[in-house]
């Protein structure tokens, strides 16, 4: 019986656990203080995660990594207190230039 409760239970405080420490809460830093502290190295593994788990669900990048870094150093920065997440930032910025495609059949 204590197997299937914990079988059932574990999802659930799992996904608390996930929601709890959600992406967007850096120690009480807005994501753009986040990412204005990163260095050109942490920008570019942020961005590259960020990017692998687009394609993993079908989507297709047609630009690298660098430009996404660029754009988000220019939105950041332009919106010092932005409160747009980085993940959400990259999909609008491939979304509105195009860079981010259905993926191809």
């Amino acid at each position: 019986m204590l197997r299937k409760f914990n079988v059932f239970a574990l999802p659930f405080i799992m996904i608390f656990i996930m929601v709890a420490c959600n992406d967007h809460e850096f120690n009480g830093m807005s994501p753009a203080e986040y990412w204005n502290s990163l260095d050109r190295n942490q920008k570019h593994i942020l961005v590259t995660t960020e990017l692998e788990k687009l394609r993993g669900s079908g989507l297709t990048i047609i630009v690298e990594e660098y430009y996404f870094i660029d754009k988000l150093d220019e939105y950041y920065n332009e919106n010092p207190s932005g409160k747009l997440p980085v993940h959400e930032a990259v999909r609008k910025i491939g979304n509105s230039t195009g860079t981010i495609q259905a993926g191809q059949k």
